[in-house]
């Protein structure tokens, strides 16, 4: 009888523990998710900023050469992960920080959440400079199906490139972050 009660006291004790690794990882995955959440609102914003600073109010004013203060690039970077994150917003917060901050770019720090923004936008071309079919992925030219007057004067339309935007959110004190990219053009 004895020996019953043992091996029962056993298995209450194994599930016990079980029980309490199960709430341990629900409240990790409860966590995990509220940060997604309050990540969206602040990656929407950063590419609204890309949009307005591309193509609204045109702050970064010349797209082919690299535009630091406002976090623009005229050509991809080399070192970009599988994931097509650039270099300066991969690897742990400890190793990224320094080397984004380093790079001259402004971080934006929520105010009520305390969540890291940072971003990226890049210009899809291979070398800074005019944007050539050689050297860009380019927008190719819109032509008129239609059989107007267009036929013998067409309306040159230059090719446009497109852009790249990734953005970074971390929380600081915690090892979360949420990558988000967005193609512009």
């Amino acid at each position: 009888m004895l020996f019953v009660a043992l091996i029962a006291m056993v298995i209450l004790s194994l599930a016990g523990v079980a029980l309490v690794r199960s709430v341990d990882s629900s409240t990790a995955v409860a966590g995990n998710i509220a940060f997604r959440q309050a990540s969206i609102a602040p990656v929407n914003f950063a590419i609204e900023q890309a949009i307005d600073a591309l193509f609204k109010t045109k702050s970064i004013v010349d797209t082919t050469t690299n535009d630091l203060p406002h976090n623009y690039f005229a050509s991809l970077q080399a070192g970009e992960q599988p994931n097509a994150v650039p270099s300066l917003l991969s690897g742990t917060y400890g190793t990224m920080n320094p080397l984004y901050a380093g790079a001259g770019m402004p971080t934006s720090i929520d105010p009520v959440t305390k969540l890291e923004v940072r971003k990226v936008i890049e210009r899809v071309c291979s070398a800074n400079g005019g944007a050539t079919i050689a050297n860009c992925d380019l927008l190719p030219p819109k032509v008129s199906p239609a059989g107007t007057d267009n036929e013998v004067k067409r309306i040159p339309i230059p090719p446009i490139p497109h852009f790249r935007v990734t953005v970074r959110v971390d929380l600081p004190g915690t090892n979360t972050v949420t990558y988000a990219q967005a193609f512009l053009r």
